[in-house]
């Protein structure tokens, strides 16, 4: 039980780490252009719902640790869980991002495919981590 509570935990924190970084220090202007009035905003600044925030990064990383890092062939190692990260995002990133797309008149297309890329990396990287991560706690 303890070693899955840790798991998650640091699983967590790596998924955050990243996903912050893309999104605070590398990307910013971009999704700020590509939201436009869409986005929750403070002044200039993207000013999300923390309380909606804090439950997808919660979400994300445990469903990896539920779908994507079970999958991975001990024998192929950090492959097999770059593949199956990789799977998992783009499927989940993939589906919010082309449902909205769908369904929101202004939601935009190059939007659409830059963040369904950007979740099928960050899950294939955490999905490795979380793999390396569950044999050192073991």
């Amino acid at each position: 039980m303890w070693h899955a509570v840790k798991l998650y935990a640091l699983t967590t924190v790596v998924f955050l780490a990243i996903d912050l970084t893309y999104l605070g220090l590398i990307m910013p202007k971009f999704y700020k252009a590509q939201l436009g009035d869409l986005a929750r905003r403070s002044g200039d600044a993207l000013a999300p719902l923390w309380w909606a925030a804090v439950i997808v990064y919660l979400l994300i990383p445990l469903g990896i640790l539920l779908f994507a890092l079970p999958r991975v062939n001990p024998e192929l190692g950090l492959l097999s869980a770059l593949v199956w990260g990789f799977l998992y995002g783009v499927t989940l990133y993939g589906v919010y991002d082309f449902t909205n797309l769908s369904t929101l008149a202004r939601w935009p297309v190059p939007l659409s495919f830059a963040d369904t890329a950007w979740g099928g990396v960050l899950c294939a990287v955490v999905n490795a981590v979380a793999f390396r991560l569950d044999r050192w706690l073991s």
